[in-house]
Protein backbone atom coordinates (compact mmCIF):
# COMPACT_ATOMS: atom_id res chain seq x y z
CA UNK A 1 0.00 0.00 0.00
CA UNK A 2 1.32 3.34 -0.63
CA UNK A 3 -1.07 6.34 0.19
CA UNK A 4 1.51 8.49 0.53
CA UNK A 5 4.66 9.66 -2.38
CA UNK A 6 7.14 12.08 -3.07
CA UNK A 7 6.42 14.51 -5.65
CA UNK A 8 8.89 17.19 -7.49
CA UNK A 9 9.40 19.97 -4.60
CA UNK A 10 7.15 22.60 -5.98
CA UNK A 11 6.39 26.30 -4.14
CA UNK A 12 3.30 27.27 -3.85
CA UNK A 13 0.67 28.42 -1.26
CA UNK A 14 -1.85 27.47 0.95
CA UNK A 15 -5.17 29.41 1.01
CA UNK A 16 -5.38 30.52 4.79
CA UNK A 17 -9.12 29.06 5.67
CA UNK A 18 -7.68 25.55 5.13
CA UNK A 19 -5.16 26.50 7.56
CA UNK A 20 -8.13 27.51 9.70
CA UNK A 21 -10.70 24.78 9.51
CA UNK A 22 -12.50 26.82 7.01
CA UNK A 23 -13.34 29.80 10.41
CA UNK A 24 -11.36 32.45 9.12
CA UNK A 25 -8.73 33.57 7.02
CA UNK A 26 -10.13 33.85 3.45
CA UNK A 27 -8.43 35.57 0.89
CA UNK A 28 -5.49 35.31 2.88
CA UNK A 29 -2.58 32.88 1.55
CA UNK A 30 0.38 31.15 3.09
CA UNK A 31 4.13 30.31 1.48
CA UNK A 32 4.75 26.70 1.21
CA UNK A 33 6.34 23.96 -0.79
CA UNK A 34 4.56 20.85 -1.94
CA UNK A 35 6.44 17.72 -1.45
CA UNK A 36 4.04 14.52 -1.62
CA UNK A 37 1.15 13.68 -2.60
CA UNK A 38 -1.14 11.45 -0.74
CA UNK A 39 -4.23 9.39 -2.01
CA UNK A 40 -7.58 8.17 -0.19
CA UNK A 41 -10.37 6.65 -2.41
CA UNK A 42 -13.15 8.77 -2.72
CA UNK A 43 -11.35 12.09 -1.59
CA UNK A 44 -9.86 14.91 -4.35
CA UNK A 45 -6.17 14.80 -4.37
CA UNK A 46 -4.19 15.78 -1.42
CA UNK A 47 -0.80 17.10 -0.88
CA UNK A 48 1.62 17.09 1.44
CA UNK A 49 3.46 20.40 2.07
CA UNK A 50 5.88 22.35 4.47
CA UNK A 51 4.66 25.76 5.29
CA UNK A 52 7.77 29.08 5.65
CA UNK A 53 7.13 28.81 9.21
CA UNK A 54 8.46 25.22 9.41
CA UNK A 55 5.10 23.68 10.13
CA UNK A 56 4.01 20.90 8.21
CA UNK A 57 0.27 20.44 6.40
CA UNK A 58 -0.44 16.86 5.78
CA UNK A 59 -4.11 16.23 3.49
CA UNK A 60 -4.15 19.72 1.86
CA UNK A 61 -6.40 19.12 -1.16
CA UNK A 62 -5.96 20.61 -4.38
CA UNK A 63 -8.21 23.08 -4.30
CA UNK A 64 -6.37 24.98 -1.21
CA UNK A 65 -3.01 24.86 -3.25
CA UNK A 66 -2.39 27.72 -5.88
CA UNK A 67 0.95 28.79 -7.73
CA UNK A 68 0.49 32.49 -6.39
CA UNK A 69 -2.68 34.16 -4.65
CA UNK A 70 -5.91 33.77 -6.63
CA UNK A 71 -9.77 33.69 -6.19
CA UNK A 72 -10.84 29.91 -5.62
CA UNK A 73 -12.34 27.88 -8.42
CA UNK A 74 -15.14 25.56 -6.94
CA UNK A 75 -13.47 22.62 -5.93
CA UNK A 76 -15.36 20.46 -8.84
CA UNK A 77 -13.55 22.51 -11.19
CA UNK A 78 -10.03 21.61 -9.71
CA UNK A 79 -10.48 17.99 -10.26
CA UNK A 80 -12.44 15.77 -12.50
CA UNK A 81 -12.32 12.69 -10.50
CA UNK A 82 -11.37 11.93 -6.64
CA UNK A 83 -8.28 9.38 -6.39
CA UNK A 84 -9.35 5.83 -7.56
CA UNK A 85 -7.14 4.03 -4.74
CA UNK A 86 -4.63 4.26 -2.08
CA UNK A 87 -1.46 3.09 -4.75
CA UNK A 88 -0.13 5.65 -7.62
CA UNK A 89 2.96 6.55 -9.25
CA UNK A 90 4.53 10.19 -9.29
CA UNK A 91 6.59 11.55 -12.26
CA UNK A 92 7.42 14.56 -13.50
CA UNK A 93 7.33 13.59 -17.42
CA UNK A 94 10.46 15.75 -18.98
CA UNK A 95 8.44 15.82 -22.35
CA UNK A 96 5.48 17.58 -20.54
CA UNK A 97 7.71 19.92 -18.61
CA UNK A 98 6.79 23.55 -18.61
CA UNK A 99 4.43 22.81 -21.40
CA UNK A 100 1.68 25.21 -21.76
CA UNK A 101 -1.66 23.51 -21.69
CA UNK A 102 -5.24 24.37 -21.94
CA UNK A 103 -7.67 22.36 -20.24
CA UNK A 104 -11.56 22.02 -20.41
CA UNK A 105 -13.73 22.57 -17.37
CA UNK A 106 -17.12 20.79 -15.70
CA UNK A 107 -18.52 24.45 -16.70
CA UNK A 108 -17.23 23.94 -20.13
CA UNK A 109 -14.72 26.70 -19.47
CA UNK A 110 -11.28 26.43 -21.04
CA UNK A 111 -8.70 27.69 -18.90
CA UNK A 112 -4.79 28.10 -19.66
CA UNK A 113 -1.79 26.71 -17.37
CA UNK A 114 1.22 24.57 -17.51
CA UNK A 115 2.52 21.07 -16.65
CA UNK A 116 3.42 20.08 -13.27
CA UNK A 117 3.43 16.22 -12.73
CA UNK A 118 1.28 13.70 -13.26
CA UNK A 119 -0.09 10.95 -10.56
CA UNK A 120 -0.88 7.60 -12.58
CA UNK A 121 -3.18 5.05 -10.74
CA UNK A 122 -3.00 1.21 -10.37
CA UNK A 123 -3.89 -1.95 -8.64
CA UNK A 124 -7.51 -0.38 -8.57
CA UNK A 125 -10.38 -1.80 -10.70
CA UNK A 126 -10.40 1.38 -12.39
CA UNK A 127 -6.68 1.80 -13.56
CA UNK A 128 -7.08 -1.49 -15.70
CA UNK A 129 -9.64 -1.19 -17.71
CA UNK A 130 -9.18 0.59 -20.76
CA UNK A 131 -11.89 3.26 -21.07
CA UNK A 132 -11.93 3.91 -17.19
CA UNK A 133 -8.01 4.63 -16.58
CA UNK A 134 -7.39 8.12 -16.23
CA UNK A 135 -4.13 10.05 -15.01
CA UNK A 136 -4.63 13.34 -12.74
CA UNK A 137 -2.05 15.53 -14.63
CA UNK A 138 -1.52 18.29 -11.75
CA UNK A 139 -1.78 22.17 -13.92
CA UNK A 140 -0.51 25.47 -12.52
CA UNK A 141 -3.38 27.29 -14.19
CA UNK A 142 -2.32 30.66 -15.45
CA UNK A 143 -4.98 32.27 -12.60
CA UNK A 144 -2.65 30.48 -9.84
CA UNK A 145 -5.00 27.58 -8.78
CA UNK A 146 -3.84 24.12 -9.22
CA UNK A 147 -5.76 21.52 -10.95
CA UNK A 148 -5.81 17.64 -11.59
CA UNK A 149 -7.22 16.68 -14.92
CA UNK A 150 -6.49 13.53 -17.42
CA UNK A 151 -5.76 13.30 -20.78
CA UNK A 152 -9.27 14.05 -22.50
CA UNK A 153 -9.79 17.29 -20.78
CA UNK A 154 -6.78 18.64 -22.13
CA UNK A 155 -4.72 20.10 -25.29
CA UNK A 156 -1.03 20.52 -24.95
CA UNK A 157 0.40 24.04 -26.59
CA UNK A 158 4.17 23.57 -28.37
CA UNK A 159 4.37 26.44 -31.18
CA UNK A 160 6.86 24.14 -32.24
CA UNK A 161 5.09 21.45 -33.58
CA UNK A 162 2.01 20.69 -32.38
CA UNK A 163 -1.47 22.46 -34.09
CA UNK A 164 -4.16 21.92 -31.67
CA UNK A 165 -7.20 20.88 -33.02
CA UNK A 166 -8.19 17.31 -31.34
CA UNK A 167 -10.34 15.21 -33.43
CA UNK A 168 -13.90 15.24 -31.74
CA UNK A 169 -14.82 12.32 -33.48
CA UNK A 170 -11.53 9.91 -31.46
CA UNK A 171 -13.10 7.33 -29.07
CA UNK A 172 -11.92 6.58 -25.80
CA UNK A 173 -10.25 2.99 -26.18
CA UNK A 174 -12.21 0.16 -24.57
CA UNK A 175 -10.01 -2.88 -25.35
CA UNK A 176 -7.41 -4.80 -23.38
CA UNK A 177 -4.27 -5.76 -25.98
CA UNK A 178 -2.53 -9.31 -25.07
CA UNK A 179 -0.69 -11.86 -26.71
CA UNK A 180 -1.02 -15.05 -23.95
CA UNK A 181 -4.27 -16.11 -22.20
CA UNK A 182 -7.61 -14.48 -22.40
Amino acid sequence: MMLLGETPYTPCFVRNEFLFDEQKGFGEFTPALVFAFRAEPARVPMFQVMLESGAQWARVPIHMICSKPCEPLPIEQTCWWDSYGYEFSVVALPFLKNHAVTALGRDKVIRKGNYLFTVDWMKTGYSEIPDQHKNHHIIALETGQWIAYPNNRLVWQDESWITPAPNKEWQTPTHNYFVEGR
